[in-house]
């Protein structure tokens, strides 16, 4: 049964790499092309936003790794294992990276009086999304390191 589930969460976390893969390859530059025509005056951004974009998609790909990775590992060892924590922070590091990616494109967009307002919401949602993970990773990596600490007693 543990295996069946965790193959269950890593094909779903699979799935959600794959669909993000595909919203990255076909739904980022059809948005873009969006913008561009309902704002002609951003034109010269449109692939350096996009760019950024898909800055942003590597640290999430490296995150849906790291997840797999702590479910292969907590099915085989055990869920205190200390590779779980250092994939828990690497996830947090992640997510971290995302926001700074945004915030930094947010900055570059506002200075430049280009930020079109689908942008604007897009990078808004994943930046809340990534701090929703960053938090939870901790916390996660903070229950865990409490919790052996506390057997060890």
């Amino acid at each position: 049964m543990k295996k069946f589930i965790t193959y269950v969460l890593s094909g779903l976390l699979i799935l959600i790499g794959f669909i993000i893969f595909l919203m990255c390859a076909f739904v980022l530059p059809s948005i873009a092309d969006d913008v561009v025509r309902h704002s002609p005056e951003v034109m010269h951004l449109q692939y350096p936003i996009l760019l950024g974009m898909y800055a942003t998609a590597i640290p999430f790909f490296y995150a849906i790794y790291a997840t797999i990775k702590i479910i292969f590992t907590a099915e085989k060892e055990s869920i205190y294992a200390e590779e779980i924590k250092g994939f828990l922070t690497h996830i947090s590091y992640c997510a971290a990276v995302i926001i700074l990616l945004y915030i930094a494109g947010f900055i570059i967009l506002d200075v430049s009086k280009a930020l079109p307002p689908v942008v604007a919401i897009l990078g808004i949602i994943i930046m809340i999304v990534s701090c929703i993970v960053a938090t939870a990773a901790s916390f996660i990596r903070g229950v865990l390191t409490e919790t052996a600490l506390i057997a060890r007693d």
